[in-house]
Formats: structure tokens, C-alpha cells, sequence
């Protein structure tokens, strides 16, 4: 059996099915405590009506992304798999870099490279679901306590905060695209990520006075990215 028959495979639908389907009964659960909320504030039911529905209009292009990140990562993981990852906590740069590192510790180039054994293929999957509950776990037993020592940070000295938790996202940020930002043999690359960095830049100066445009800033210079480095890859070949 390959790994992409697997990876296609009933069994992977049910699988992941069943798992998304849970997700779907929350926001069903979330949206009916809103109404009885909103009841309770005197809320008519235009207004309510009206808040889900603006609220679903601005949820579309915001989405896109996670779209375009999927029909991605089908050719080499499946149809189901980063249905489910990125339905539930996953992201495209999360789920691509891990399951490349899983791939590369057995020695193939990338996830993209072939036709992967089954075994490292589903030793794949496992590292990536896995490994993306460190932040949650995490959470669940930690975060109330880092959030009481922030807390005490702030009372103590306030600008100090910022400066800890921007030189903590830089740092992170900087990891990751490092590889990619000095990789000059994958032009693509370099464009996706320029590209995207000044649409963000120029998106966010233009949200100054428009709050609903600022939300638009991270799926539109993502969009813009991926549509910069396919016109340099079309350059180069």
C-alpha cells in the first residue's frame, strides 16, 4: 500500500470525520449561549441576526488562507489529514515544517520528495498531531500561573513587559524564517516572504482608522505572497 492510498482511504475519512465533527459542535454550542446571552442583555433578534451575520461575512477572506494552505499540503499528505489538522489547531507553516523534520529524520528530503513508506508516513502524523499539544498541555497547567507573574511584571514595571514578550516573538519569528530569508537558491521563497512582510506593513497603515481592514492584514498579505512567488517561479522557468 502506498501512503497516499492510506492517506485517501475510507478509514482516514472516518477517522478524521468523526474528529472534526466535534469541532463543529462547538461553535454551535458557543453561538447558542450568545443568543441567550444577547436574550439577557435585551438584545432583539435583528441585532443578534445581524452580528452573526457580519461576523460570518468578515470570517470568509480571512479563511482563504487556511484554504490555499490545504490544497498545499494534499499532494503530499492526503486529502483527509490536513483537513483535520487544520480544522482543529494546525496552521500551513506549522504542519509543513514539522512534518518535514519528521520526514527528514529518516532520511528523506521532504514531504514533497516522493512516495513516502507507510510507516514513516504514519510516524509522520503522529509527530505532528502530537507535537502541536505542547502549547495546549501547556496551557492547561501553566498559563494561569504565567499569567499571575506577568501580571506582577506589569505592577512592577510596566514597559518591561512588552519589551520581554516582542523580543520573545522575534526571536521565534526570526527562527523560523532565517532558513527561509537566506535561502537564495529558492527565489519563490524569498519573494513570498518579502512580499507578504510589506503587504502586512502597508495593510496595517491603511487599517489606522479602519478596525475591520486590520483583521484582513495577515490573510491578505499571505494571499499576495503566495501570488508574488508564483510569478516568480513562472519567471524562472
Amino acid at each position: 500500500m502506498t501512503h497516499l492510498k492510506l492517506a485517501n482511504s475510507p478509514l482516514m475519512a472516518v477517522l478524521c470525520g468523526l474528529t472534526i465533527l466535534i469541532v463543529l459542535l462547538q461553535p454551535v454550542i458557543f453561538m447558542a449561549a450568545a443568543f441567550k446571552r444577547g436574550k439577557e442583555l435585551n438584545m432583539t433578534k435583528e441585532e443578534m441576526k445581524e452580528a452573526a451575520r457580519s461576523s460570518a461575512i468578515f470570517s470568509i477572506i480571512p479563511s482563504l488562507p487556511i484554504i490555499v494552505s490545504y490544497l498545499l499540503l494534499v499532494p503530499a499528505l492526503g486529502r483527509y489529514f490536513p483537513w483535520l489538522r487544520l480544522s482543529v489547531v494546525g496552521s500551513a507553516v506549522y504542519e509543513t515544517m514539522v512534518a518535514n523534520m519528521a520526514a527528514e529524520a529518516f532520511g528523506l528530503e521532504s514531504i514533497t520528495a516522493g512516495e513516502i513508506p507507510v510507516d514513516v508516513f504514519v510516524f509522520i502524523l503522529f509527530v505532528v498531531t502530537i507535537g502541536i499539544l505542547g502549547g495546549n498541555i501547556f496551557n492547561v497547567f501553566f498559563l494561569k500561573s504565567y499569567d499571575k507573574k506577568v501580571e506582577s511584571l506589569k505592577s512592577g514595571n510596566a514597559a518591561l513587559v512588552p519589551v520581554i514578550t516582542t523580543a520573545m516573538f522575534l526571536g521565534m519569528y526570526g527562527t523560523m524564517a532565517a532558513p527561509h530569508l537566506t535561502n537564495f537558491s529558492s527565489l519563490p521563497a524569498v519573494a513570498a516572504i518579502l512580499v507578504a512582510g510589506v503587504t502586512a506593513i502597508g495593510v496595517n497603515k491603511l487599517a489606522a482608522g479602519r478596525k475591520k481592514l486590520k483583521e484582513f492584514a495577515f490573510p491578505l498579505s499571505m494571499l499576495v505572497g503566495m501570488f508574488a512567488s508564483c510569478i516568480v517561479n513562472a519567471m524562472i522557468v
